[in-house]
């Protein structure tokens, strides 16, 4: 007997309905996707089971890279990127960086990279909040260091914009 499976019959053909929560999961929701997948992945392939086959597979596949991928999801304040720019009067240096240097460590890499009176600014590029940056004149001591190397206090950040 053909037809439309009944009542407990039918199943979920898609495995990305787990992405979909409360969606309907009937199979014409998806079709056009799977005869993408399909014509993408196995067209040249002349079994109809085979190329089904190897659709399921690289379903399976990517749910697991799109969760992956999905619990790499960033806070908004997360830092997502680091500028550290030396500006000196002949020279320029800018470099970019995953995150943010400790005090010390900042003070270390200026004594062996600036020169007196250069320009030191160190920017963080954070995830949704924006942009922080800070600037201080080598030569500097730890409270400057500090200062430019504090996590961004979004609530100070806020305030200062409006």
């Amino acid at each position: 007997m053909h037809g439309a499976p009944t009542g407990d019959q039918r199943q979920p053909i898609c495995p990305m309905t787990a992405f979909l929560p409360g969606r309907s999961t009937h199979p014409a929701r998806e079709a056009w996707l799977l005869h993408e997948l399909e014509t993408w992945f196995a067209g040249d392939r002349p079994c109809q089971r085979e190329r089904r086959r190897i659709v399921a597979g690289a379903l399976r596949a990517a749910v697991e890279d799109a969760h992956d991928w999905l619990d790499g999801r960033l806070d908004g304040t997360d830092v997502v990127r680091v500028d550290l720019r030396i500006d000196g009067a002949d020279r320029e240096r800018h470099s970019v960086f995953r995150q943010v240097p400790s005090p010390l460590a900042l003070l270390l890499i200026c004594l062996d990279q600036c020169r007196v009176g250069d320009e030191v600014t160190l920017t963080q590029d954070l995830a949704k909040a924006g942009r922080i940056e800070a600037r201080a004149t080598w030569p500097f001591g730890m409270a400057e260091a500090e200062e430019l190397t504090r996590p961004a206090d979004l609530g100070a950040t806020a305030s200062a914009m409006s």
